[in-house]
């Protein structure tokens, strides 16, 4: 189904064995890097470095890369229009009251590249990391379970989501209500579907609240687990490389910008 690509992947890939947290802090790294780059050529070769590493150490064949392309590359895309005719500078192009700017042609593809490599490289955490594996970490390090248990239910709901907006297309599909093409016939569509999602997502939110008291959930203030994670040192290579590389194209930015400015 169509709903799997937000679930995890258990394909015995390299990326499957680094620990859940160090995968986590990756993340947050590249995020932090990213906000830090002034070109878009160094957002287009972490692009790159991220679609590279999905397939080569996660597994993530590329069609599966893009069932999900409309959430990676869609929102960016947007944003990126958006920067072309919204940001001030010098005019490069026009039509009627539409312009786009020099600064606009710069900053459009920055903005483009750094959401599309934040998302993909938080889809790779989702799909080469078990939610337990993930929670699991999070209690080591010292985070109160419950805490943890709640990142591990937000994670797991994330599929289930999917999957019940796939039923609920389906659904309207097989009564003919999908038919229509219009804007407006879409936008009533998509407010069933909220609807539905939002009464199911609060009768599973019940549901687990009366299981998680029916088993003195939060009870002792220690917990156990079945499975185990074990830290290793070789997993602080991904983060460590991450770090060389985004410090690389930072040093080869300010480099540049010496060069054109001479300063």
């Amino acid at each position: 189904m169509a709903g799997d690509f937000l679930s995890f992947k258990e394909k015995g890939s390299v990326l499957n064995r680094i620990y859940p947290l160090v995968k986590m802090i990756w993340v947050l790294l590249i995020a932090v890097g990213l906000f830090l780059f002034k070109t878009p050529f160094s957002g287009g070769v972490m692009f790159v470095l991220i679609l590279t590493l999905s397939m080569a150490g996660g597994k993530i064949s590329p069609k599966e890369i893009l069932r999900s392309a409309l959430i990676v590359f869609g929102l960016g895309f947007l944003l990126m229009i958006f920067h072309f005719f919204f940001d001030p500078g010098e005019v490069v192009w026009s039509w009627y009251f539409l312009t786009i700017t020099d600064y606009g042609l710069i900053q459009g593809p920055i903005f483009f590249f750094r959401l599309s490599v934040i998302v993909l490289s938080s889809f790779l955490l989702i799909w080469t990391t078990d939610t337990r594996d993930l929670m699991t970490s999070f209690i080591k390090a010292g985070m109160p379970y419950r805490y943890a248990y709640t990142i591990f239910l937000a994670m797991r709901f994330l599929p289930l989501i999917q999957k019940e907006v796939d039923a609920v297309q389906s659904a309207h599909a097989i009564r003919g209500r999908a038919s229509g093409s219009g804007l407006s016939h879409r936008f009533k569509l998509w407010q069933r579907y909220v609807f539905t999602i939002l009464i199911n997502g609060i009768r599973k939110a019940e549901i687990t609240a009366d299981a998680l008291e029916c088993r003195a959930f939060g009870y002792k203030k220690q917990r156990t687990c079945v499975k185990d994670v074990t830290f290793r040192k070789r997993d602080l290579v991904l983060p460590i490389l991450t770090l060389l590389i985004l410090a690389g194209l930072i040093y080869m930015e300010h480099i540049r910008w010496i060069d054109i400015f001479g300063l």
